[in-house]
């Protein structure tokens, strides 16, 4: 299911859901004591990676997507091995943190992820990941304003089968921690707001995610019209040129098990 959905997007996401998702980043590295060693599982293009850098942590990414690999590492932030869920190419006990911000809500088996999240983390150590929640975010109303107007059609989108999903809820996300056996400490949301260019959102929701499953399903007279309609209908909201959206993730932290 990832690789429907993320790959060969990698700057349409630096544009556009990259900012996005760097919104819970500093929830994420709350706390954490500098000099930590970190694992930033899907690490993307590296928001979370170079902030973690600029605190003095020593950070490890891992990202499946090689074109999101080479766009992190290039930042200096340290280095990152092309791999992803539910196999990390990690020793286990190997981090004292392991982070996996928006990761589990994308892979094909969420509690084989949590499982490997705290298989390479070190007895004692902090697992966080943050999902986002089952309603549809304000962008996707936006989107889906513009897809009605242009007469779209709504493909099939890829989903989990229902024995592997979970709730995305704060109930839901910690009782998949739990049922992989992890002691969860905290369960909340996190709410920011997120600001964005107009045309940098039009270029991540014309490929990445189910949005761009979506726009590829298309014609090229259809994806003309969805794109003059988002212009119509973002032209009352902008701010000083730009979108702002509250926004709002679910976040679990839980400690790994003593071996």
């Amino acid at each position: 299911m990832a690789e429907t959905l993320w790959g060969g997007v990698a700057q349409a996401y630096a544009r556009s859901f990259e900012g996005l998702c760097a919104g819970a980043v500093p929830t994420m590295l709350g706390g954490v004591s500098a000099g930590s060693r970190v694992l930033d599982v899907g690490s993307g293009t590296g928001s979370l990676m170079a902030a973690a850098y600029d605190i003095g942590l020593e950070v490890t990414g891992v990202e499946p997507d090689p074109e999101m690999a080479a766009l992190a590492a290039a930042r200096g932030a340290g280095g990152v091995v092309v791999a992803g869920l539910p196999e990390l190419p990690v020793a286990d006990g190997s981090f004292d943190v392991v982070l996996a911000n928006f990761v589990l809500n994308h892979v094909d088996d969420p509690r084989l992820g949590v499982r490997e999240l705290a298989r390479v983390a070190a007895p004692g150590g902090i697992v966080r990941a943050t999902i986002w929640p089952g309603q549809p975010p304000p962008q996707a109303g936006l989107w889906g304003e513009a897809l009605d107007l242009a007469g779209a059609v709504r493909p099939e989108l890829p989903r989990l089968p229902e024995h592997l999903d979970f709730e995305r809820s704060v109930g839901g996300f910690a009782a998949l921690f739990v049922g992989c056996e992890l002691a969860v400490t905290e369960a909340r949301t996190v709410a920011w707001q997120w600001s964005v260019d107009p045309d940098d959102l039009l270029a991540g929701m014309s490929a990445v995610g189910n949005f761009g499953v979506t726009w590829r399903a298309q014609t090229p007279a259809v994806q003309e019209r969805i794109a003059e309609a988002y212009a119509q209908l973002v032209a009352p909201l902008l701010v000083s040129g730009r979108l702002e959206f509250p926004v709002e993730c679910v976040l679990v932290e839980a400690v790994a098990a003593d071996r």
